[in-house]
């Protein structure tokens, strides 16, 4: 299914029930993927940045040494190897990736954390993380966010990009968009703003995702 063909787009203050404090509080999560340059980092940050209150990123466990520019929570929640096993052991951390003998994983603890303060947590993830995610939560929506590769390669030599980070880029693209017709919804950024609003109307308006 896709969101191409929207009813007419709501702003927050227009969008049902759901978002009422009077009404119980349905949790869910979204996924917001798709190919670099794309725009899936900013559409998550604006979505933040314009809602704070109902919007929060999904931020990862991770057992990488914090550097000096970062803190707990930004990007990670920094763990020990015996803290981040631990997790492992009680189901804590339900799926979970280890590159260069760094380990990093989704907590349901922090999910939930987000849950009790009403917040939809927001997360960019592959397929494999869909699915762990859509194992253990009803409630799971994912957005494919793409562009035309052209387009694609404009943004990252607009943004700066290195001139071989943008080959490798454009080539995990091709690889990348093989897995838009596994989400949910596949939206095609073209403007932010319509982009942005595309996603409120899914998340509002089309009952909480699929269960």
């Amino acid at each position: 299914m896709t969101a191409t063909n929207t009813p007419q787009q709501p702003t927050l203050n227009q969008t049902p029930t759901a978002v009422n404090r009077n009404v119980p509080f349905v949790p869910q999560i979204v996924v917001i993927e798709g190919p670099s340059g794309a725009g899936k980092d900013t559409i998550i940050k604006e979505l933040i940045h314009r809602y704070p209150d109902r919007f929060a990123k999904l931020v990862s466990v991770a057992t990488r040494a914090m550097r000096p520019y970062e803190s707990e929570g930004h990007p990670y929640h920094f763990v020990d190897n015996p803290t981040f096993d631990a997790m492992v052991q009680s189901g804590d951390i339900f799926e979970f990736t280890i590159r260069h003998g760094e380990k990093r994983g989704m907590s349901e603890r922090y999910i939930n954390d987000l849950f009790a303060e009403h917040k939809i947590p927001l997360k960019d993830c592959d397929l494999v993380g869909v699915r762990a995610l859509k194992s253990r939560f009803n409630h799971v929506t994912t957005i494919f966010v793409t562009a035309d590769k052209a387009e694609i390669e404009r943004r990252l030599h607009g943004r700066g990009d290195a001139p071989d980070d943008i080959v490798r880029r454009l080539q995990d693209y091709d690889h990348c968009v093989l897995d838009a017709p596994h989400y949910d919804y596949v939206i095609n950024n073209v403007d932010l703003q319509k982009t942005i609003d595309k996603i409120l109307n899914i998340i509002y308006n089309k009952g909480y995702g699929k269960q």
